[in-house]
This record gives structure tokens, C-alpha cells and sequence, in this order.
């Protein structure tokens, strides 16, 4: 089964269009209904009747969209019952089955909405629910059973499955906290609020050891473990040794030891609980958002990659065996976007970064020099996270550049001039990136708005 959708709601997000079935591991997919439900965030079939699949479906980022909720399925999809709906703007944060009873199912329901230009986590429709029937009936655990009172957001969940009736929820609210059941979701008891629930929309992931229950994993920006039931956690993959930013995970279930973690880089291997990783290499998912040529023969392509740089290589190459990672060079980190090469000499160069960071490069030496504008009057410029460049394909020296001003160099970017008057409708009501997140703030210039 694949449930269609990216259930990470950043405003980026790309909508699926139903749910799909292959009944010859993945060479053929037939469509299985749900076709309007936008993002599909967890698909669960039941260990015991594959023919019983439970769809959370998160719904629609950008307005209220009525086929939100938890589906289900007694016919492999023929049909499907909404068997869990709180209202239009409440969807499936995440969802969890036991795995010694499969009637038993615990999810959290987020409300959450996104525009251009802001983001609100948290609502009245959030809650955790668990049903002991398959979903015929529903009981919410509130502050009653342990969990924190007032505003609710985004929800993480992972049942142990040496141990069923430990059970851990991750919850973001006024102060994010990981939170612990012992008699399987009845009664909860916060474990912690240091250090845990970083940048809830993005990712708000557990997973728990097969083997440990008390050995539990948050999956963030960074990797976390924590070896005492969720008091205490450490950091086990920083900066320094891989990618970051995670959105995907597996440990085997029958050698903890083994693990494996997707991020903003790649795939990245353990089979020492996560004390060594390995970086696959050889998995070409890089993820262009512009690309670019030069007039050396054989010509260059240039681009920006989705948080890894800015690159170059050759179209062709005088060698046997074709282009090799070896040929690739970065010339700028973040999240990579428009790369132009200087058209009097491919040495030179601009390449921009997220939030109109700018640079000019040098490929003889590997210098950068940064060139973002900045306003002669020390007025605050707004620039989008994808913002705008061109060469002035009459004069080499000249470049634009937008902010919600157009922006003039006739040097290459040494110095700037502002040639137009604000071209956005500078509408204030929509310049909230700076706030934007809801219960959790998240400003990352990925929601300025009233800009070029």
C-alpha cells in the first residue's frame, strides 16, 4: 500500500491523489480510492487480515477540507468506512496500532492551517484518541489521564513492541513534552520537556527499539536516543557526521541494531545503534530547483539543490566510463537555488542560498565573497526564500536582484542600487514570518511573502 501526499505540511507541500495497491511487490500499482483526501500521513495494515488497512489522512494544508480523518478498510479497499472525524480543520498528525491486538489503534489528531505567508499549529481539534474495537467506538484522553491541559498541536506516538503497554507520545503545546504510558495508553505521565520536540510540523517523529522499550529515538533535525524510558536524551548523530533534517526511519525488528534513517541528504545506515553511520552514496535523490548553463564547450550545468548547495558539472566529458560524482563541484551551500554563471568568464559566478542570501564564487581559488543587498536608508528588505536574479545579457558587470525592491549592480555585486520603488503590495497583514508557527515558532524566511 501507498498513501499518496507529503504528510510534513511545509509550504512546499505536494498533494497526493488517493491511495495505491500492489499485489506484485511494487511492479504495478492499481488506484484504491480516497482520491480526495490531498495528504495521506499513515497507512496501517492489520498484522493478523491484510484485507483491514487503517488510512490517516491528514487533509488539505491551505483551507478546511471535510475528508480529513482515519479510514478503514474490510475488503482491501473496495470500500472504506470514516471510522475517526473531529472537523474540516483537523487531520492525522500520526497513528500507531498495537501489535499484540490490531483492534487497538492510538492517533493524534492535529488542527492546524497554513497560508503563504504564516503557519498556525494548535487548535481546539487536537486530541489523542484511542479505540479497543477497530475503530467502532472512540475514547479521548485529556488532562484527566495525565496528558497536558490547554492548546494542543502536532502529535508524535510509537508503541514498544517488546512491551505493548508502553506507549510514548510526543505533544507539542504551550511547552513541547514527551510524555509516557505504562498501561497502554491509559494513564500518561510526562517524561520530559528539555531538550525535545524541535520544529513540530517539519518532523515529530519516535521510534522505540523492538527489543528495549525503554530505548527510545526522536527523529528532528538531529538523532536523539534516550536509554531511560524517555527521561534523558542525547544526541547521537550531530552536524558534524551526517545531513540533518530527518523525515524517515526503520529499525529491524529483529536486530535493533541495525538502523536506518532518511534525511535532507540521503540515507544514512547504523548496525551499531547508531554509535557509526554509513552515507549512501550511490542513491541519486538530489532535488533541483533550478538549473543553468554556461558557453564553455563542452558546456556546464549549474544548480541549486533542495538543502545542499550549489553545484557544477560538465554536460559531457573526454574520458570513457561518462560523468562521476568526481566531476561535480559545490560552489555554495543551504538550500541551493538559481546559480548563474558570469557570461564573460565561467570562473566566476553568483549562487544564492534561502532567504536571498547571495554569493559570488571562484572556481580557480574556491573563494566566496557574500553580496546580499542591503538598503542604503537601512530599510528592512524582504526577500523570499526562492528570490529573484537575472544577468543583464547585454552587459556581463550587471545584475538584478529582488527583494521587494529591484536591485541593480553594475560591478558584479560589489555594490547595489535600488531601482524601484516597493513592487509588492506590502500588505502588513501578510508579513508574519517572523511569528509564524503557531504554538511552536518557525521562521525560516520559507514564509516571507510581499516580495520579488
Amino acid at each position: 500500500w501507498a498513501g499518496t501526499g507529503e504528510g510534513n505540511p511545509r509550504n512546499s507541500q505536494n498533494f497526493g491523489n488517493g491511495i495505491y495497491k500492489s499485489l506484485d511487490a511494487g511492479k504495478t500499482w492499481q488506484l484504491m480510492g480516497l482520491e480526495n483526501t490531498r495528504n495521506i500521513h499513515r497507512v496501517i495494515i492489520n498484522p493478523k487480515n491484510p484485507d483491514i488497512v487503517y488510512v490517516g489522512v491528514q487533509g488539505s494544508a491551505y483551507g478546511d477540507h471535510p475528508e480529513r480523518g482515519v479510514y478503514k478498510t474490510t475488503d482491501g479497499g473496495k470500500t472504506w468506512e470514516k471510522i475517526l472525524y473531529i472537523n474540516e480543520k483537523t487531520g492525522v498528525a500520526d497513528m500507531v496500532i498495537d501489535p499484540v491486538n490490531p483492534d487497538k489503534l492510538i492517533v493524534g489528531m492535529w488542527e492546524f492551517r497554513r497560508w503563504p505567508w504564516y503557519f498556525k499549529s494548535g487548535g481546539a481539534g487536537s486530541g489523542m484518541y484511542v479505540t479497543l474495537d477497530g475503530g467502532k467506538s472512540w475514547k479521548q484522553r485529556t488532562k484527566e489521564d495525565g496528558l497536558t491541559a490547554g492548546e494542543l498541536g502536532e502529535f508524535g506516538l510509537a508503541i514498544a513492541r517488546s512491551n505493548p503497554n508502553v506507549v510514548y507520545a510526543l505533544i507539542e503545546s504551550k511547552k513541547n513534552a514527551l510524555y509516557r504510558s505504562d498501561d497502554g495508553g491509559l494513564k500518561w505521565k510526562k517524561t520530559t520537556d528539555k531538550g525535545i520536540g524541535d520544529r513540530p510540523f517539519y518532523y515529530f517523529d519516535l521510534m522505540v527499539d523492538p527489543k528495549n522499550e525503554n530505548r527510545v529515538y526522536e527523529i528532528a533535525t538531529l538523532i536523539s536516543k534516550s536509554e531511560d524510558g524517555g527521561k534523558n536524551f542525547q544526541v547521537i548523530v550531530p552536524f558534524s557526521k551526517v545531513h540533518s533534517d530527518y523525515h524517515a526511519f526503520w529499525i529491524h525488528p529483529e536486530n535493533p541494531d541495525f538502523i536506518l534513517f532518511g534525511n535532507d541528504g540521503g540515507l544514512i545506515i547504523s548496525r551499531d545503534k547508531g554509535q557509526n553511520w554509513h552515507f549512501a552514496e550511490n542513491l541519486p535523490v538530489g532535488q533541483f530547483y533550478h538549473i543553468n548553463v554556461d558557453n564553455e564547450i563542452p558546456f556546464n550545468v549549474y544548480g541549486g539543490m533542495q538543502d545542499n548547495g550549489s553545484w557544477k558539472g560538465p554536460s559531457a566529458v573526454w574520458r570513457e566510463g561518462g560523468i562521476r560524482t568526481e566531476h561535480w563541484e559545490e560552489l555554495y551551500f543551504g538550500d541551493g537555488f538559481d546559480v548563474v554563471p558570469d557570461p564573460a568568464n565561467s570562473r566566476y559566478g553568483w549562487a544564492m542560498s534561502q532567504g536571498g542570501n547571495l554569493g559570488r564564487y571562484d572556481l580557480a581559488t574556491g573563494d566566496t565573497k557574500f553580496m546580499k543587498p542591503v538598503h542604503p536608508e537601512g530599510t528592512t528588505l524582504r526577500f523570499n526564500w526562492n528570490s529573484g536574479i537575472a544577468s543583464d545579457p547585454f552587459d556581463p558587470k550587471t545584475i538584478y536582484y529582488g527583494s521587494q525592491f529591484l536591485h541593480k549592480s553594475a560591478n558584479r555585486g560589489d555594490s547595489w542600487d535600488v531601482i524601484s520603488p516597493d513592487l509588492t503590495t506590502n500588505d502588513t497583514t501578510r508579513q508574519k514570518a517572523n511569528i509564524s508557527g503557531g504554538l511552536t515558532y518557525d521562521a525560516t524566511f520559507a514564509e516571507n511573502y510581499c516580495t520579488i
